[in-house]
């Protein structure tokens, strides 16, 4: 049988908005879930973020992306970000909600959340391969985060 965690006494326990939304600012990179049907697909990422809603940019390498088809299928989208120290120095946010495809007109404000604090590979490697970047916008209707920091476990 299973219990309930109380998630007060997990090794430090809950983040308050303000600690999850400075963890988000900080952080550029994280998991981004999506499924189609009974298919999931999980892809390490690069975001953008502001208080409500995360950007990402799809490096497309080839035009039948499944980033982009499962994107399209999911209804709700599960971005994960944890940044670990040590056993007792770790941070942990479940962001979710809907995703939508960006239009060439909102790149601009895009681009400054990205430039912020997202991080971008080195692609000087890939060669002459063509390459597309697509925008899509995660609007965050939920959030979760859990952390055990030194200073909340009065170490």
């Amino acid at each position: 049988m299973s219990e309930e965690v109380d998630p007060d006494r997990v090794r430090g326990g809950q983040m308050t908005d303000a600690e999850i939304d400075a963890f988000l600012q900080e952080q550029g990179a994280g998991v981004l879930s999506l499924a189609d049907g009974g298919r999931a697909y999980a892809v390490p990422i690069s975001f953008g973020y502001e208080r409500g809603r995360a950007v990402f940019a799809y490096w497309q390498f080839r035009p039948d992306s499944q980033k982009v088809a499962y994107s399209e299928a999911t209804e709700r989208a599960c971005l994960a970000v944890y940044d670990i120290e040590s056993q007792r120095d770790w941070q942990s946010v479940l962001a979710f909600g809907p995703l939508r495809e960006l239009t060439t007109g909102e790149w601009g404000d895009v681009g400054e959340l990205l430039d912020e604090n997202a991080w971008s590979p080195d692609l000087t490697g890939v060669g002459r391969r063509q390459l597309s970047i697509v925008g899509y916008e995660m609007e965050i209707e939920d959030v979760t985060g859990l952390q055990r920091r030194p200073e909340a476990a009065g170490e």
